[in-house]
């Protein structure tokens, strides 16, 4: 009765996580949708609310997922496997930040703000500091395309952008009705009559107004940041100085392959001061790592093969089972040297081994994963 409880509630959950993370995108992206064609329904903002918070955390969820292959590694430096670059360069993102910070500050005055009471420059410019977050917005949905697995993270940007749309059309017949109904009232004076029905005074040109206040908002932005020490280029940089992606125009070093199913070999790739890698190997084809505990490691299961086959398959058959779920888990350079301090016993045991059994047991150590180094001990 306990495991069909468990059971139950196992599927429970999975279906609360299913719901939550392909029905809440969908529900709210349609919702988004609708409130486009229906700008005065007072659900929006609720509607928002929800979207920007929920869209960060799923968003986030599943980068973690994701960041098993995007890495936050710079395109000069040599990824693992499947492994690929990071998206934007990191020494320029600073930029992003602060263009990202100012859109959003943009796009909560102007939703809070009522039209009867906000001047129409203030609008203007609300507007205008949301043009550069959308650009940055669609610069990252395309950066990001090359990768199928990415198509999740360009949800929350759409909605962000319908969501743009859909409160500059507000605010514009929400202006237009107070406009009207100030000119139908016949209190106005002829001056403030002809300002209602000059330039600011027209809400329609409002988002191209916002369009040419954005360029020199976003030259006093660079211009801030430049003193601050970020670089000229930065606006660029950040997307081209990378590498395996969209606008990416760095070449990067080639993957190195590493057998993820076996903790030495994992292990070798962790902190150089700390695994104290020596040269390249081969295994299976790819290239590895090789330091001196995967050399020792490989070279008493070497020994143990020949020597008692049938506990070599007990003892292959255990860590096949126990061993490869942990070696999968190790994705960073600290966990690969912790790896490498708990394996420091083993390594020692296995050298004594080798020490008592083998004539020449430095010599078997050192041509451990070089290509053919098999059949040349076989044949020895």
């Amino acid at each position: 009765m306990a495991i069909t409880v468990r059971n139950i509630n196992e599927t429970i959950a999975c279906l609360f996580i299913a719901v939550l993370a392909l029905g809440a995108p969908f529900g709210l992206s349609l919702a988004n949708i609708i409130g486009l064609f229906f700008p005065k329904k007072r659900w929006r903002k609720s509607v928002w609310a929800l979207t920007v918070l929920l869209g960060l955390f799923l968003s986030g969820a599943y980068m973690a997922v994701w960041s098993r292959e995007v890495t936050d590694k710079p395109w000069y430096e040599q990824p693992t496997n499947k492994q690929v670059h990071e998206i934007m360069n990191s020494q320029c993102v600073g930029i992003y930040a602060v263009i990202l910070f100012i859109g959003a500050l943009g796009f909560l005055v102007l939703s809070v703000s009522k039209m009867d009471k906000t001047p129409p420059l203030v609008s203007v410019l609300s507007i205008a500091a949301m043009y550069p977050a959308a650009v940055t917005l669609g610069i990252w949905c395309l950066q990001i395309l090359t990768e199928l697995g990415s198509l999740p993270l360009i949800v929350l940007p759409i909605n962000l952008w319908i969501m743009m749309c859909s409160l500059i059309l507000e605010k514009i017949l929400e202006w237009n009705e107070v406009r009207d109904e100030k000119i139908a009232d016949g209190t106005l004076d002829p001056k403030h009559q002809a300002w209602y029905e000059g330039i600011l005074g027209k809400a329609i040109y409002w988002p191209l107004y916002g369009l040419v206040a954005a360029i020199p908002l976003l030259g006093i932005v660079l211009g801030i940041s430049i003193l601050l020490g970020q670089r000229p280029d930065a606006l660029i940089a950040a997307w081209t100085e990378t590498a395996d992606w969209t606008f990416s125009q760095m070449t990067p070093p080639p993957n190195l392959q590493v057998d993820e199913h076996y903790l030495c070999t994992v292990a070798a790739n962790g902190h150089e001061k700390v695994v104290k890698p020596l040269r390249m190997g081969e295994r299976r084809g790819h290239r590895v790592v090789v330091n001196r505990q995967l050399e020792v490691a490989n070279a008493f299961e070497l020994v143990l093969e020949w020597k008692t086959p049938r506990l070599h398959r007990v003892i292959r058959n255990f860590y096949d089972k126990y061993g490869f779920p942990i070696a999968r888990c190790i994705r960073s350079k600290t966990a690969c040297d912790v790896v490498y301090v708990l394996m420091k016993p083993l390594e020692w045991f296995f050298t004594v081994v080798l020490y008592l059994t083998l004539a020449h047991p430095e010599n078997v150590i050192a041509v451990q994963y070089l290509p053919g180094y098999r059949d040349v001990l076989e044949q020895r």
